[in-house]
């Protein structure tokens, strides 16, 4: 009788035991399945996303990181460079003006040389320099502009979402020159990526004989450099062969791009002329002061009564097989435009 009682009771607490058990791996396997969940709707919303396109632009600030550096000179702080400050250079994770003299209104690199275009080079070397040894593990991207650029910095953080910032591949309007890649108009603004600033530093501006520094245009030497030390230049046209970086303000392109213009000559890929721009334009040159407040305007601020624009997804990221055949097809392109 004790013996049946003893066992009874064994296998009751046993039974109990393994009750708790069986609950607490069936709460695991909840808990497992719920955060699954969680992450394949996390990546559904990346892939087929819900939220509007204002929420996912807010999203890319933190997803791809730019830092902003743009040329400007003392006499233009207050003018220029101050309009920068205030409309697109405000949407650049961090921004950086060079110039040879300090200003408590702007965040400025100062320089120690005398402001001249023979001077430009050796500025943009500097601020690559100074960049590269205080922020690089801290942004993805880093722009190239002049004061008097403008950047739709949404555009171009769309645009630089699916590559990998650590391929060695810088991007904007692609010119021709005497070595084959050619090389990125410097007031259209160009973007270099992490690995691509990297080398730039590492390998080519130490170099003596790679990287001299001599009275060269800024994006032609840079240009030079990033191909000496195997930086890819990238192709920045939409799929109708349309320009995303300009060279020149859209008032000197509207309704079309006139042949007999002075960037004939230049453009690495023959241009479309069929109308203006790409409907995802990133950066002009040549903008006017004025034309800083046109932009703000008609960008940010007029929202047209019963105008329907489909939602946009963001686009897939690239794969390193991807990524290397893209780069591989852009280092073998040639130019197109015999102009």
């Amino acid at each position: 009788m004790i013996l049946a009682m003893l066992r009874n009771t064994i296998f009751l607490v046993l039974g109990i035991m393994l009750g708790v058990r069986v609950t607490d791996f069936v709460g695991y396997l909840k808990l497992w399945r719920d955060n699954d969940l969680r992450a394949s709707e996390k990546a559904a919303l990346l892939k087929y996303p819900v939220a509007s396109e204002e929420h996912l632009a807010f999203w890319l600030t933190r997803e791809v990181r730019i830092l902003c550096l743009v040329l400007t000179m003392p006499s233009s702080h207050s003018t220029k460079a101050a309009r920068v400050n205030r409309t697109w250079g405000a949407r650049c994770n961090k921004l950086i003006f060079m110039s040879t003299k300090a200003d408590p209104h702007l965040n400025i690199l100062k320089m120690n040389m005398s402001e001249s275009r023979q001077n430009l080079y050796a500025k943009v070397r500097t601020g690559m320099a100074h960049v590269h040894k205080h922020y690089l593990n801290e942004y993805d991207w880093f722009l190239k502009a002049d004061d008097d650029t403008y950047i739709v910095m949404e555009n171009l953080r769309l645009f630089l979402y699916p590559y990998d910032p650590e391929s060695s591949v810088y991007f904007g309007c692609r010119f021709k020159s005497g070595f084959s890649h050619g090389y990125m108009s410097g007031g259209g603004g160009y973007v270099l990526s992490r690995d691509a600033l990297r080398r730039l530093n590492l390998f080519a501006l130490n170099s003596t004989t790679t990287c001299k520094l001599n009275g060269d245009a800024e994006d032609l030497q840079i240009g030079h450099c990033l191909q000496d030390v195997g930086v890819i230049a990238g192709d920045t046209r939409d799929f109708q062969g349309h320009h995303r970086f300009l060279p020149v303000s859209p008032f000197n392109v509207i309704p079309f791009i006139a042949i007999g213009s002075w960037t004939d000559g230049y453009f690495f890929h023959k241009p479309n002329r069929s109308d203006c721009c790409s409907p995802s334009a990133i950066s002009f040159h040549y903008v006017r002061d004025i034309e800083f407040e046109f932009f703000e305007f008609f960008l940010y601020y007029l929202r047209v009564f019963g105008l329907h624009r489909p939602q946009r997804a963001l686009p897939s990221r690239l794969g390193f097989r991807q990524m290397n055949e893209r780069l591989q097809h852009w280092a073998h392109q040639v130019s197109d435009n015999k102009g």
